[in-house]
């Protein structure tokens, strides 16, 4: 119990904490949440205090799915992290489009 009040007061005084640390049922989706939220912070894209609010009605099928993939309980934490991977850049398209010919031709996969 004490832990909980520290970590809520923490929130109020506008501290982070780190989703990707809470109890997550799937690592790849944990590492990528923490990804997100390191690199927006070191781009100085994370304001640090959870101010802005947001209502929104969204199907309860989809909250659902992402509280078993993420262990995310919290509907804010929840939000934070979905917006967080959705707002950090991925390089994954441009480094793969710059990997096109870097087989030598007379490469082959033995099956």
């Amino acid at each position: 119990m004490a832990a909980t009040k520290q970590a809520r007061k923490a929130r109020l005084r506008g501290h982070r904490t780190s989703l990707a640390r809470t109890k997550s049922f799937d690592p790849v989706t944990s590492a990528r949440i923490e990804f997100a939220l390191s690199t927006l912070a070191a781009s100085g894209k994370l304001k640090g205090a959870r101010t802005a609010r947001l209502s929104a009605r969204i199907d309860p099928g989809l909250m659902q799915a992402a509280r078993a993939k993420t262990g995310l309980n919290n509907d804010s934490e929840l939000v934070n992290a979905a917006l967080a991977v959705l707002a950090a850049p991925d390089d994954f398209g441009p480094w793969f489009a710059a990997q096109a010919g870097r087989l030598p031709k007379d490469f082959e996969l033995e099956l």
